[in-house]
């Protein structure tokens, strides 16, 4: 792996983990959030949200790995681990159950691909 290769955030997924998470449909937003660590409570901007996923700013250092629990008042509180942090960025991959996920992101924003596409 080149030293460029491991700036990119998604430079230590699977190939497989990397077509899961094209397979998703990533929305654009501009939510404020709760990044909850244990008992702590800090607050994020959610930038990109998909049903695998999100994208969000968040000033503080974060270890890869971390399970965290992302807090949405617009959607409820989902479990997530951090994938990838860059700068003042990470990337945080769900990890409840997908179909609650799709439940509770896919009535408020369009977030699966249409069938003419997937064919």
């Amino acid at each position: 792996m080149s030293e460029q290769d491991s700036e990119r955030p998604d430079a230590e997924l699977s190939e497989e983990e990397i077509a899961a998470l094209r397979r998703t449909v990533r929305k654009r937003v501009l939510w404020g959030a709760q990044l909850q660590i244990a008992s702590h409570r800090f607050d994020c901007i959610v930038v990109d949200l998909s049903l695998g996923g999100a994208r969000l700013h968040f000033a503080e250092p974060i270890e890869k790995g971390q399970q965290v629990t992302l807090v949405l008042d617009r959607i409820g509180d989902l479990g997530a681990e951090v994938v990838w942090q860059q700068e003042r960025s990470i990337g945080v991959r769900f990890t409840d159950d997908p179909q609650r996920i799709a439940q509770l992101i896919g009535g408020r924003l369009p977030l699966s691909i249409p069938s003419a596409v997937s064919a």
